[in-house]
C-alpha cells in the first residue's frame, strides 16, 4: 500500500473497511469524517494501526507513525510485535491471543516502544480483528487516543 496522500484519496477505501470493520465487531465508531476517512484518519489526533494476518504492519496514521517513529516504509515491514519492549512481548502476545477468541477488546493499556528506544504508555486501546463485511479476517487493527510517555 502506498502512504496515504491526496494523490491517492488517503488511502480512503482500505481506512472505511478498516474504520466498517471496528463498527461490525466492536459496535463502537472511530469517528471519521464520512466525506473524506481517509484524510480525517491520517491527520486525526489518535493512533490507528493495522497489522497483516501474518502480523506485519500494513497501516499506521501519521499520529501513530510519529509515536514509533518510523516512516511509511519502515512501518510496511516491521512485525508488530517489535512495537513493543521485548520483555513486554508475552503480555502482548496474550491480548492477540484474547482478541482472537472474543474478537476485541476495549481499555487495553500497555508499555510500548518507539524506533530510538523512546518508552511510551498506550491507554484505553481497543484492539479487534480485522474483519469483511462477509466475516473474513483480514489482520488486526489498534485505535487509542491516549498515551503517557514513559
Amino acid at each position: 500500500m502506498d502512504q496515504p496522500a491526496p494523490a491517492n484519496d488517503f488511502q480512503s477505501a482500505f481506512v472505511t473497511r478498516v474504520a466498517e470493520s471496528f463498527v461490525r465487531v466492536t459496535g463502537g465508531n472511530i469517528g471519521l469524517d464520512p466525506a473524506a476517512p481517509g484524510r480525517s484518519a491520517w491527520g486525526g489526533d489518535f493512533a490507528l494501526l493495522c497489522h497483516t494476518p501474518q502480523a506485519i504492519l500494513m497501516y499506521a496514521n501519521r499520529f501513530a507513525l510519529g509515536l514509533w517513529e518510523m516512516d511509511w516504509e519502515t512501518m510496511l515491514v516491521t512485525p508488530s510485535r517489535e512495537t513493543a519492549p521485548e520483555e513486554d512481548r508475552a503480555t502482548r502476545a496474550a491480548l492477540l491471543d484474547e482478541v482472537a477468541r472474543n474478537g476485541f477488546i476495549r481499555n487495553y493499556t500497555g508499555r510500548r516502544v518507539s524506533r530510538s528506544g523512546r518508552l511510551f504508555l498506550i491507554e484505553n486501546a481497543t484492539v479487534w480483528t480485522l474483519r469483511d463485511e462477509l466475516g473474513a479476517a483480514f489482520g488486526t487493527g489498534a485505535f487509542f487516543r491516549s498515551v503517557t510517555f514513559l
